[in-house]
């Protein structure tokens, strides 16, 4: 891994008020004031995912919630190769921890996204969005062991212990993670890491059908063989890479993509498994400038507008079958990630038959990017389908911030509503 550039030269938020300490962010909750619009405070990183900064379609403020930045709160704070611990401060960019730990032969195996967009580790865990390598090591949450934050009164909070056992009390930091800066400002967080994976290698096999790759995917995910992500590619999401690498990659039909790790004979080895014991076409490995550009498509998945919807492996067939048709002719793509536990759908436009479509599904979706150029863009909420109702959640806000200066949660009360052939109330989305 190369040495990261300096935060200078990736700040994508210059005309984002930076707060430049711990005691700034808490002067400036202090004396936040909402005035006649009744705005609410909302944390972001560097913004590379801006769909989750705006606010909920309900949310009671007349005027979006104004974004401070965590960008100065920047630094590994701690680190102890021989404790597989790393503690840093929020604002810090990802690429910049993955660098440190690399140093060391060591990362964090849920493959942060968008850390070539100079993602931020607070704002990696404040969208709960693991990469694939979540499918074999766990996800945010099974690796963050410490959390603190700056509450709605300004004080700061400590919760979570910088240990790897550790069942002491309410486990908050794990609340944090997809709290989309919901629940305060987050300041310092720690994370367990592991070892890099030996020399792994990208193999695809294609299909010419959803059917066939879905039941032949989910024979692999039943074998007893290590594989570190498996990915599964609509007909066209790969297809931009071609010129790129020169290597034509799952233009035809379906693609599922594996990352094999260990050395060259045990990836053999999984290979020739693989072969043996489930029908289907041969897995082809990619050559490594192919591999990498794959996994930074499957990583960052940047569009003009880009939606993540947690599914189940049982519902690929069903929701393809129904994705709305004029979304397909305007090649909108989906790729369905950690074995068919996730699907994220990308394109360009506007997203309200995107949303009637979740809706029918009872499906809830997280924008990561919004097209801000089609009218009506500014009334599209981070949150998309139906969302529902968690009084838990709604509850430790309440506690956290009783005087509501935060961009607030908002959960089963639609602000249109209209009802879907599964008889569920929904908000209706404008853009």
């Amino acid at each position: 891994m190369t040495e990261p550039k300096s935060s200078g030269d990736l700040d994508p938020l210059p005309s984002v008020e930076a707060p430049e300490s711990v005691t700034h962010w808490s002067q400036l909750i202090r004396d936040w004031e909402a005035g006649a619009d009744d705005s609410k405070l909302i944390p972001v990183g560097s913004c590379s995912k801006p769909g989750m900064s705006k606010p909920f379609l309900d949310a009671p403020s007349t005027s979006a919630p104004k974004r401070f930045s965590t960008r100065c709160l920047s630094g590994i704070i701690q680190y102890d190769p021989s404790e597989f611990t790393i503690s840093v401060a929020s604002g810090t960019p990802v690429r910049d921890v993955m660098w440190a730990l690399a140093q060391h032969g060591q990362t964090l195996p849920f493959d942060p996204p968008r850390a070539n967009a100079n993602a931020t580790i607070g704002g990696c865990v404040a969208s709960g969005w693991s990469g694939p390598g979540r499918w074999h090591y766990g996800g945010l949450r099974d690796f963050i062991l410490a959390a603190s934050f700056l509450d709605g009164l300004g004080n700061e909070v400590h919760t979570g212990a910088p240990v790897v056992k550790n069942a002491a009390g309410f486990d908050f930091p794990k609340l944090t993670v997809g709290s989309l800066g919901r629940l305060g400002v987050l300041t310092r967080l720690t994370f367990k890491v592991f070892p890099q994976s030996e020399s792994p290698q990208t193999w695809a096999i294609h299909f010419e059908s959803l059917s066939e790759a879905a039941t032949h995917m989910q024979s692999l995910t039943r074998m007893p063989i290590e594989i570190d992500a498996i990915e599964l590619c609509s007909p066209g999401t790969l297809s931009a890479l071609t010129s790129q690498t020169g290597e034509v990659i799952g233009t035809e039909g379906w693609t599922i993509v594996l990352r094999i790790p260990g050395p060259q004979s045990v990836v053999r080895a999984t290979v020739e498994r693989i072969q043996s014991t489930v029908d289907g076409p041969a897995p082809v490995q990619l050559p490594d400038e192919a591999a990498v550009s794959v996994w930074d498509l499957l990583l960052n998945h940047q569009a003009a507008v880009s939606v993540r919807v947690p599914i189940t492996p049982r519902q690929m067939n069903v929701l393809q079958e129904d994705f709305p048709k004029s979304l397909n002719d305007n090649t909108w793509h989906v790729h369905f990630g950690l074995a068919g536990n996730v699907m994220f759908i990308r394109g360009s436009g506007t997203v309200q038959e995107l949303h009637d479509w979740l809706c029918r599904h009872g499906l809830a979706g997280t924008l990561l990017n919004v097209d801000e150029t089609f009218e009506g863009s500014e009334r599209t909420g981070c949150g998309i389908g139906i969302w529902r109702h968690d009084e838990v959640v709604l509850r430790v806000a309440r506690a956290i911030d009783p005087h509501q200066r935060f961009a607030p949660f908002v959960f089963g009360k639609p602000m249109h509503q209209h009802t879907s052939t599964h008889g569920h109330l929904m908000p209706k989305v404008k853009g």
